[in-house]
């Protein structure tokens, strides 16, 4: 992923650290699968849906 964020420059990844499932930041971002892909168009959340967000970004 970090690869074709770098070979595209179309867009970011941010990587979060949740160290344990029932952490703060687990919670605060509701995280209960990994890996957890969002997709934003500008400020725009476009999906949540991780399965979705990787074919879009295959493709």
């Amino acid at each position: 992923m970090e690869d074709l964020a770098e070979e595209t420059g179309g867009f970011v990844i941010r990587k979060i650290d949740i160290d344990e499932w029932g952490s703060d930041v687990a919670r605060q971002y509701n995280i209960r699968r990994l890996p957890t892909l969002w997709l934003y168009d500008g400020d725009e959340l476009v999906s949540k849906d991780t399965r979705e967000i990787i074919q879009v970004l295959s493709d």
